[in-house]
C-alpha cells in the first residue's frame, strides 16, 4: 500500500446521540489494526470530544493546524493501546468552542489540509452532527462518507434529510449507511430499508447498506470510563461488527461503488 494520497472517510449522522463518534474511533483502531496508516480528525468544530472518550489530555492543534501555525506532523496527537497499532488524532482541545464560528473558508481549508494529509493511508473524520455547513462542506470533499443511524425513528428522518443534502452537494453520490445500537441483524436491515426505500423513492438514489453494530452496554460503559472496549472487552460483538465494516470499505485506492443519483 502506497502513501500517495490519504483517502477521505466521513462518518456522518443526522442527529446526536447515534454513536457516530464511537463507529469513528473504532473504525480508526480497526483501519490501523490492518496495517494502515490512519488520522482520525474530530471535525465537531464546535463540541470537539473525542480526546474525551480516549482518556487523552492533549487532543492535538486542529485550530493551529487550520491558522497555518502548526504544521500537520506537530498537530496531531498520537493515540495508543496496548497490544494494538497506534492512529493519530488532530482535534480542538475539548470544551472550549474554540472553532465554533468557523467560517466557510476556514473548514475549505481544513478539506484541503486534510485531503493533502501526508503519510496517511486513510482520514477519518468525524463530523459533527447534524445537517450544517460545515458538515455538508466535509461530506463533499470526502472520498466515502458514511451515515451512522439507529432504528430510532428521529434518527431515520434526520438521516433521510442528510442524505438528501449529500446528494445534492455532491451531485448525485449516495452515502453508505451503517445502523448502530440495534437489537437485531433483522432491526437492523428493517432499518436501513425504510431509509433506502424512502431514497429511492423520493431522491431516485440507493444508498448501500453496509452493516449494523449490535446494541451493547458495555461501549457505554468504556466511554464513561474513558477506556478501550478494544482493550476492556476485546471480544465484544461491537468489535467483531466494526471489523467487519473495513472490508466493505474497502482499501486505500477503493471507493464505496455510487449506487444512486439525484434527479
Amino acid at each position: 500500500m502506497t502513501l500517495a494520497g490519504a483517502r477521505l472517510t466521513a462518518i456522518a449522522s443526522g442527529k446526536g446521540g447515534t454513536g457516530k463518534t464511537f463507529v469513528a474511533l473504532a473504525l480508526a483502531q480497526a483501519f490501523a489494526d490492518l496495517g494502515e496508516r490512519v488520522l482520525l480528525a474530530d471535525a465537531d468544530l464546535g463540541l470537539s470530544n473525542t480526546s474525551v472518550h480516549l482518556g487523552l489530555a492533549h487532543a492535538g492543534d486542529l485550530p493551529g493546524l487550520v491558522a497555518g501555525r502548526t504544521p500537520l506532523k506537530h498537530a496531531v496527537a498520537p493515540v495508543a493501546t496496548p497490544l494494538h497499532a497506534g492512529f493519530d488524532l488532530l482535534a480542538a482541545p475539548a470544551g472550549t468552542g474554540i472553532l465554533c464560528d468557523a467560517d466557510r473558508a476556514t473548514v475549505e481549508r481544513l478539506a484541503l489540509l486534510l485531503r493533502r494529509a501526508s503519510g496517511y493511508h486513510r482520514v477519518l473524520i468525524d463530523l459533527g452532527a447534524g445537517i450544517g455547513e460545515t458538515v455538508l462542506t466535509l461530506a463533499a470533499e470526502a472520498d466515502d462518507v458514511v451515515v451512522v443511524l439507529t432504528p430510532d425513528p428521529a434518527a431515520l428522518t434526520d438521516a433521510y434529510a442528510l442524505i438528501k443534502l449529500v446528494l445534492k452537494r455532491t451531485g448525485g453520490r449516495a452515502p453508505a449507511l451503517v445502523v448502530n445500537m440495534a437489537a437485531s441483524a433483522f432491526e437492523a436491515r428493517r432499518t436501513a430499508e425504510a431509509l433506502a426505500n424512502s431514497a429511492r423513492t423520493f431522491l431516485k438514489a440507493s444508498p448501500a447498506y453496509l452493516g449494523f453494530v449490535p446494541n451493547d452496554l458495555r461501549v457505554v460503559e468504556c466511554l464513561r470510563r474513558q477506556v478501550s472496549l478494544w482493550q476492556a472487552y476485546p471480544k465484544s460483538p461491537s468489535l467483531a461488527a466494526i471489523r467487519s465494516l473495513t472490508g466493505l470499505l474497502g482499501g486505500h485506492n477503493n471507493r464505496i461503488p455510487a449506487t444512486g443519483s439525484l434527479r
